[in-house]
């Protein structure tokens, strides 16, 4: 049987308790870069408006106000090819999510993003990418509702994230 004296028990006890009652609750502070970047964007009409509110509520926690996202662990949509590229890719991606390993520039990620299918509408899809496309010095047409319902059907099937390779022959 282990047997503690009682100040060493005590010790222990009082000290855990520390870190389970540790007084006010953390408080957010943005990165510098971040409010930098958002002051920037300011003036431009994708700063604002539908895509821009969901992409504040939905998106960046992850890939940061700034769209930049967090080295190693998500990446950036600001200069993304994928973003930016052919719609049916982000529109793939935000309907059933992504999973697995990707390379962007010298940056590896290997993580899970979330479907976003049973939460966004098709309307809210297309604001939100086109929010993403023309934002952090993006310069990508718009995309619409009609565009997104299109996948939606054509995908409704998909169980999963994509993976890289499955969106690489998308058009």
């Amino acid at each position: 049987m282990l047997f503690f004296p009682f100040p060493i028990f005590a010790l222990v006890v009082g000290g855990c308790n520390a870190f389970v009652h540790d007084g006010d609750s953390p408080v957010f502070t943005p990165d510098q870069a971040d409010v930098a970047a958002e002051k920037a964007n300011a003036g431009t009409a994708s700063a604002s408006g539908p895509g821009a509110s969901i992409f504040n509520q939905k998106c960046a926690v992850c890939h940061q106000m700034s769209g930049k996202g967090i080295p190693a662990v998500y990446p950036s949509l600001a200069g993304s090819s994928i973003a930016t590229g052919e719609p049916a890719v982000p529109i793939r991606i935000v309907l059933h999510g992504f999973q697995g390993p990707i390379v962007r520039g010298s940056q590896k990620f290997n993580g899970v993003m979330q479907p976003w299918q049973e939460v966004l509408s098709d309307q809210e899809i297309a604001d939100v990418l086109t929010h993403v496309r023309t934002s952090w010095g993006n310069t990508a047409p718009a995309i619409d509702a009609s565009t997104v319902a299109k996948i939606r059907a054509e995908t409704k099937g998909k169980v999963g994230g994509f993976t890289e390779s499955e969106l690489q022959n998308v058009k």
